[in-house]
């Protein structure tokens, strides 16, 4: 077993075999300060979570969704499932128990099924390809598996199992409202903790809660459902005609909801409101893990959401939103390895490197410090994220 390298003031943050990697060296003088990540300090090996996002309606439950899968994939090495409850609704009333059990099975059979990503880890010929061009067969692979004792099902080695998460939302949220597994009350959250339980698999369940009640939110939410709408709407017409429709140019322009879709909105919202049992602060549901997210980010509060994985995923909700944000991306002026061919290290930057630098400030406040609109000369400051290399 690998032990932490005692080199420098970096020593917690590596193991002995990413030592070299700090050295000076003839080719490499100037090396960065911390190795590469690696599997085993991603910090969620082989544990299991589910996800239930819960909420009114047009709160946007599914993009957070989508993003919080992506999130937890790339950066954490976990893999992710998305589970729609309106996919669940195929016996009989949405409350029985047929359809309960339909998505508790997938949900084993995903918590319980082998990593993908062990897998690739695991294969010596899927990390290096070249060996199999030279005849080293998926025979010798698993021969070499076994020699060096790599057992994807041991979810306690590193590199082998950066945990799963499931995570449970709709797109529907009145047709799946008395799903079991919908979260909508607290006997279905309590039903939802208690089956749960008994899946030695499942190692937590955790309740998002999607509170929006900025009605500057709640436009652009239903704006951005609009734009959709007629997008889509848009398309099928082009399909069906098998010519594009000046519908489709309208639809990115639209900024101002429509009279009906502001009536339907308030009618769906009230009557959800009748039915719907918000996360409890009266102490009954303390011994639930969940969160409440407040207008994206407003307002942060956790309950039992103690765990390296839990934790991320409360700081990624308090910064994600569903509005549009400009981006710009840029690399940093050349540095003196760029000048000499060289990857990585951490070079300074050259003459020309700084020019950029010095340009690149001088652009910026007239191009991106742009005021709101409808605003004049209130100008926004623009967030900068760098790193801490000094290029």
């Amino acid at each position: 077993m690998e032990v932490p390298a005692k080199t420098g003031s970096f020593a917690e943050l590596y193991v002995a075999s990413q030592a070299h990697l700090l050295q000076p060296t003839a080719d490499n003088p100037q090396p960065t300060a911390v190795p590469p990540p690696i599997a085993a300090t991603a910090g969620t090996l082989g544990v299991r979570h589910v996800l239930t996002l819960i909420g009114l309606p047009e709160r946007g439950k599914p993009f957070i969704a989508l993003r919080l899968s992506k999130y937890l994939s790339f950066f954490h090495g976990a893999e992710v499932q998305l589970f729609n409850l309106n996919d669940y609704l195929r016996h009989g009333p949405p409350d029985s128990l047929e359809n309960a059990n339909d998505l508790l099975g997938d949900l084993a059979t995903f918590m319980g099924g082998s990593s993908q990503t062990a897998a690739r880890n695991m294969s010596p010929c899927r990390s290096n390809p070249s060996r199999v061009e030279h005849g080293f067969t998926p025979d010798a692979a698993e021969e070499e598996s076994s020699e060096l004792l790599i057992d994807e099902n041991d979810r306690r080695r590193k590199n082998v199992d950066s945990g799963k998460v499931a995570i449970i939302y709709c797109t529907d949220s009145f047709a799946a409202f008395k799903h079991r597994f919908s979260g909508t009350s607290k006997e279905r959250r309590r039903w939802a903790v208690e089956t749960l339980e008994s899946e030695s698999e499942v190692e937590k369940l955790i309740f998002i809660e999607v509170i929006v009640d900025r009605n500057d939110i709640l436009t652009a939410n239903l704006l951005a459902k609009q734009r959709a709408d007629t997008a889509e709407i848009t398309r099928r017409l082009s399909e069906l005609s098998g010519e594009a429709s000046e519908l489709g140019g309208e639809a990115s322009e639209l900024t101002e909801l429509t009279h009906k879709t502001v009536t339907d909105f308030n009618t769906r919202v009230t009557q959800y409101k009748r039915m719907y049992v918000s996360l409890q602060g009266d102490g009954s549901e303390d011994d639930l893990s969940y969160m409440k997210l407040i207008n994206y980010g407003q307002k942060v509060v956790t309950n039992r959401m103690h765990g390296y994985l839990r934790m991320r995923i409360a700081q990624f909700l308090t910064v994600i939103h569903p509005m549009p944000h400009s981006i710009y991306l840029t690399r940093h002026g050349e540095s003196e390895y760029n000048a000499l061919g060289k990857l990585g290290g951490n070079p300074p930057l050259t003459r020309a490197g700084e020019e950029y630098a010095r340009r690149l400030a001088a652009w910026v406040p007239p191009n991106m410090w742009l005021p709101p609109s409808g605003q004049e000369g209130a100008f926004v400051k623009c967030r900068l994220w760098t790193s801490s290399l000094q290029r």
